[in-house]
């Protein structure tokens, strides 16, 4: 089984580097880079086209970059500065794009156990996650002892 490349830790990496991409945005030039930050040999792009996520936004980012390619300006400071707006910008629209999808999941969760007759006062939904023990010996519980 080949090694996972793109994992959950790693996927906010990739997209940082589509939100901070500059210039021509190709597949290959892409590939080259993400393989670099993630230190890979290398990362192909149809790899990368098992990611909805990343397809996505590096459709959305290219459309992006022709539309503001005439659009900047030539002053050096106000450059840096436009190119950090753009920066934030892709971001944000990035994140109210998941945010939205995310909302729209819940209210499918929502409905599902509504319809299923699910009580949701009987859940225990803000129970707070166990504690993870990373010291590997074994862990004495206070409720255990008493």
């Amino acid at each position: 089984m080949p090694k996972k490349i793109i994992t959950r830790s790693s996927l906010p990496k990739v997209m940082r580097e589509l939100d901070r991409w500059e210039g021509k945005l190709t597949w290959p030039l892409f590939c080259e880079r993400v393989a670099k930050v993630l230190g890979v040999d290398s990362v192909s792009k149809h790899t990368m086209y098992l990611y909805p996520a990343i397809k996505e936004r590096f459709q959305h980012r290219q459309r992006d970059l022709r539309a503001a390619k005439d659009a900047l300006p030539r002053d050096f400071t106000l450059e840096v500065a436009t190119r950090r707006i753009a920066d934030l910008e892709a971001q944000v629209k990035r994140l109210e794009e998941t945010n939205g999808l995310l909302l729209d999941q819940f209210r499918r969760w929502q409905y599902n156990a509504y319809a299923n007759n699910v009580r949701m006062d009987m859940l225990a939904w803000d129970k707070p996650l166990p504690e993870v023990n990373r010291s590997g010996g074994a862990r004495s519980s206070k409720k255990a002892s008493s």
